[in-house]
């Protein structure tokens, strides 16, 4: 972001810009953290294990895919809640048992 306004370079930038950056489709990352915080909810353990460091020091994503997939469903859906737990709830993932199996 810098110290100046995107769109003017004369300016300083503002929280506005900080706010409109976070949220921007070319930053993924606010999505891919709150999807992660998300799923930890409803499934005990998040895709990334560690929830206080997504960077590059912190664990990677155990499906990578999924969660750049869970994350743009949540910033093409305008950051609706509702419609992310919706999707998760119905998924075949979270509908299985998680009891362990007998050994036959």
């Amino acid at each position: 972001l810098g110290k100046v306004a995107p769109d003017d370079p004369k300016k300083r930038a503002t929280r506005l810009d900080l706010a409109n950056w976070l949220l921007s489709k070319d930053h993924p990352l606010t999505a891919r953290v709150f999807v992660n915080r998300l799923w930890k909810v409803m499934y005990g353990q998040g895709l990334v294990r560690n929830m206080e460091d997504f960077g590059i020091l912190g664990t990677p994503p155990s499906h990578p895919e999924l969660l750049d997939f869970l994350a743009t469903e949540f910033i093409e859906s305008g950051w609706d809640v509702k419609k992310m737990i919706t999707l998760m709830a119905n998924s075949a993932s979270y509908q299985q048992s998680s009891l362990v199996a007998k050994a036959v």
